[in-house]
């Protein structure tokens, strides 16, 4: 072999030497850390902050999504020729999200955190992609659906990361804000939608704008999970594979599915072809039959996908009541909105939408504020009453509003309502996690959740149906044309050479039949004051560390007891994370 060979084939072996000490310089760099079923270690604090960065990121593009489409629906349906589809395109995205909440939970229960959340963030990303690239109703139908399977298990994956994240006093604000902007962001996702709509891009960039986002939160998960950070699993990730499969409760996942399905496109079906149609009949008959199965099988199951000492719980039904009613009134509020100030004020949908921004603005900044004030008050119990009477409050003045309504006035109204949801908000987090350890904290905001869709869902459908028939009545005695009657019952704005006296009538028709269809939003909001009213009153008591032995200790975070009714702890005796849910307190 000539030397100039040897010299060229030992550069070689050194050159692919290098590459070898590089690859095993990567992989030990990538490599996960030690398999945990907690986070309550220490956390480095840019690990805490990318991880919370992703999960924000994450829950605000899902909340988002939900809504992004409302003001693009008109130029989707013209383009498809598919008006009977317009529900369908909601309900596909609303769908998955109440069917597979407790499924989600199963699987970060079994499987490895990292792996399931990027399987949905990677699902949420195929929807969007096939709902930009969609030329026709079907599909565009299955994008949303396949958006709708990742949306729950990222935000599942959130709300579960937060509550397994060591537990000092910003924990509870964390994870309120977590849920927050999963609500408040389906309030942002018209004014967003609005903007590209009425842009050049047109409505296909509604869906293109999720990849860059959902990459940022990869690149987030990944560079936290796969940097030598713990390698998070699910409580039961060492059973067997035939154990994880029969965990998921195949039975009551079907039969969760029967039930929720055909009680949505029931209301949807009801509100398009009459409730005495065949087709709305069928469907309530199947989740009628689906529903008393369902609660059957979930009684005689040995692992059923709801966890009754959870549902059960005093603390648990309480906050989940307060939260299914207030969503469900505040989506009868966002739902006319829009009507309120397009057709009667005569607003463009941009500038509709920005002044539907009051409500989602108060919100937040209420519900950081009240997050930061529980950490430093004795009781919550106040702070939630008070929110719900004043969001009480806020839904009866909206059915007050007549024609000559101002601007400024239902600006006003709006940040009533959202000063008083934010400070009840953080309930739903502060009152479970008094009597759940952090694996059922997780589930329960999960059941949370998912009730909170089935509501919104079926308040919207309900308010909707109030309005269309009251509208009806109203405009039947008015002298107009057929043409005009049938515009005007289908929403749209007040056009045509109408003398004053009718115009004016018109518009009083419009408010009346309005505040018919708010009138169920006053009804949730009662029963979210009466849920509200029968929280158990929990004393929080904060021990608090000082520095020196912060540093000693294991958790390296302060310490938060939190005692229902009961004898306080001790201040250096940590909470049992593996004690079982406590049952129903008494007063």
């Amino acid at each position: 072999m000539a030397s100039g060979d040897v010299d060229g084939y030992g550069s070689r072996v050194a050159g692919l030497n290098s590459k070898l000490q590089r690859f095993w310089a990567l992989k030990r760099l990538v490599n996960k850390g030690q398999p945990t079923t907690d986070l309550d270690i220490p956390l480095a604090p840019w690990r805490k902050g990318a991880i919370t960065c992703a999960l924000a990121l994450a829950g605000f593009m899902i909340g988002v999504d939900q809504s992004i489409i409302e003001p693009a629906l008109p130029t989707i349906i013209a383009q498809f020729s598919a008006l009977h589809d317009v529900g369908v395109y909601t309900s596909a995205y609303l769908i998955p999200q109440c069917v597979l909440q407790p499924c989600y939970n199963r699987l970060y229960s079994i499987c490895s955190f990292s792996s399931v959340y990027i399987s949905s963030a990677l699902t949420f990303t195929a929807g969007s992609i096939v709902c930009a690239l969609s030329e026709s109703s079907p599909c565009f139908i299955c994008g949303r659906a396949l958006s709708g399977v990742g949306a729950v298990g990222l935000s599942v994956g959130g709300f579960r990361m937060l509550a397994l994240m060591p537990g000092d006093r910003k924990q509870n604000v964390s994870t309120g804000a977590f849920s927050l902007i999963l609500g408040s962001s389906v309030v942002i996702g018209p004014i967003i939608g609005g903007v590209i709509t009425q842009s050049h891009l047109g409505w296909h960039w509604l869906f293109w704008i999720n990849l860059p986002v959902i990459g940022v939160v990869l690149l987030l998960v990944v560079g936290t999970a796969y940097t030598g950070g713990s390698d998070l699993r699910g409580e039961k990730y060492e059973l067997k594979s035939w154990e994880k499969v029969k965990l998921l409760d195949w039975m009551g996942t079907a039969l969760l599915a029967l039930t929720l399905i055909p009680l949505i496109l029931g209301l949807d079906f009801g509100r398009s072809y009459g409730w005495g149609s065949i087709r709305s009949a069928v469907m309530f008959a199947v989740f009628g039959l689906s529903f008393v199965l369902l609660l059957l099988q979930q009684r005689l199951a040995k692992t059923p996908l709801f966890e009754r000492s959870i549902l059960l719980n005093r603390s648990v039904w309480t906050t989940t009541g307060i939260f299914f009613c207030a969503l469900s009134s505040m989506s009868s509020i966002t739902l006319f909105l829009p009507f309120l100030l397009q057709v009667v004020r005569e607003l463009n949908p941009r500038s509709s939408g920005l002044l539907s921004f009051p409500l989602a603005g108060t919100l937040a900044v209420s519900t950081f504020i009240f997050s930061v004030l529980s950490t430093k008050v004795s009781c919550f119990n106040p702070l939630a009453i008070a929110g719900a009477a004043i969001f009480l409050a806020s839904n009866i003045l909206f059915i007050t509003l007549n024609s000559d309504f101002s601007l400024p006035q239902i600006v006003s109204y709006e940040m009533i309502g959202g000063l008083g949801l934010g400070m009840a908000w953080l309930a739903e987090i502060i009152f479970p996690r008094a009597v759940l350890d952090k694996h059922q904290l997780a589930m329960s905001l999960g059941y949370s959740r998912m009730l909170q869709q089935i509501g919104a869902a079926v308040a919207v459908q309900v308010s909707a149906v109030a309005f269309t028939t009251s509208l009806a009545h109203n405009l039947a005695g008015l002298p107009l044309t057929p043409d005009e009657l049938l515009s005007l019952q289908a929403g749209k704005k007040i056009s045509g050479d109408f003398s004053a006296h009718t115009k004016n009538a018109i518009l009083a028709a419009y408010c009346k039949a309005i505040r018919v269809g708010l009138s169920p939003a006053v009804a949730w909001a009662g029963l979210a004051l009466l849920f509200a009213l029968a929280l158990p009153w929990p004393s929080l008591q904060r021990h608090v560390a000082d520095s020196k032995e912060k540093n000693n200790s294991d958790s390296g975070s302060e310490s938060l007891v939190l005692s229902v009714l009961g004898p306080s702890r001790e201040a250096d005796s940590p909470r049992d994370q593996d004690s079982p849910a406590r049952g129903v307190e008494t007063v």
